[in-house]
């Protein structure tokens, strides 16, 4: 079965990355997927950029507290969330997955840490273009779920620009690619060097009936991510694509 994840919560109904998106998407029966920052006390909180511009002053997020971001005046009226913060609310929702893309190597050890405070490390999928970071994080943990996002630069996929040897050396099983014009070659593939897919940047309901439709070798698209979590699963269920 497909997984479907709210890209930084239902981000296209509500403010990206807040509890008020996350729990827009549990409505819409999705899981969750969160981009994760480190504050200068170490914190992690849940924010895609790694500055904040809000009226005409940008401030790096590593430079601040989480007492002082908190305090700062979003124009769409947002709190940015810990990632604590959103375990604590959703940690009696059963087999929730988590898709997180980190800031850091020390981002995904905290998250990690966090996640087997509350047990549901096994639930936790780790993001990332950086083949080192991922590499390191493998070295870490020979159980984590990592996933090597391609690098946005590359529309199309051929033999020299994945990977494929050191991933699997690494034991990475997965790899994450942009929804483009070119994905049925893209997830043939994946296939061929025995990749899991999964597909980022799916909001329109023909490119989701597309990917819900790609089917090679029983091999199935693994998970999409999605600012309209219910109008995938609405498409899902139309043509019983699930």
């Amino acid at each position: 079965m497909t997984l479907i994840f709210a890209h930084r919560g239902a981000s296209g109904y509500c403010p990206e990355n807040t509890i008020q998106s996350f729990k827009t998407a549990l409505d819409m029966s999705a899981e969750i997927e969160s981009d994760i920052r480190l504050t200068k006390d170490k914190e992690l909180i849940c924010f895609h950029d790694p500055y904040i511009i809000c009226d005409n002053k940008h401030y790096i997020i590593s430079e601040l507290t989480l007492s002082q971001i908190k305090k700062i005046n979003f124009e769409d009226k947002r709190e940015v969330p810990t990632l604590k913060e959103v375990f604590e609310c959703f940690n009696k929702v059963k087999d929730l997955k988590y898709s997180f893309d980190i800031g850091s190597k020390e981002a995904a050890i905290g998250i990690i840490e966090l996640a087997e405070h509350y047990s549901i490390v096994k639930n936790i999928f780790i993001t990332d273009t950086h083949l080192p970071i991922l590499k390191a994080l493998r070295n870490c943990d020979p159980t984590l779920k990592l996933v090597h996002t391609i690098p946005h630069g590359i529309s199309k996929l051929n033999q020299n620009n994945v990977p494929s040897q050191k991933l699997k050396e690494w034991k990475i099983n997965t790899i994450n690619i942009k929804a483009n014009k070119y994905y049925k070659e893209n997830f043939a593939i994946a296939i061929k060097n025995e990749f899991k897919c999964f597909f980022w940047g799916v909001n329109t309901r023909i490119r989701m009936k597309n990917l819900l439709r790609l089917k090679i070798d029983n091999h199935k698209v693994d998970a999409i991510y999605t600012d309209y979590p219910n109008k995938l699963i609405e498409v899902q269920e139309k043509y019983e694509l699930i």
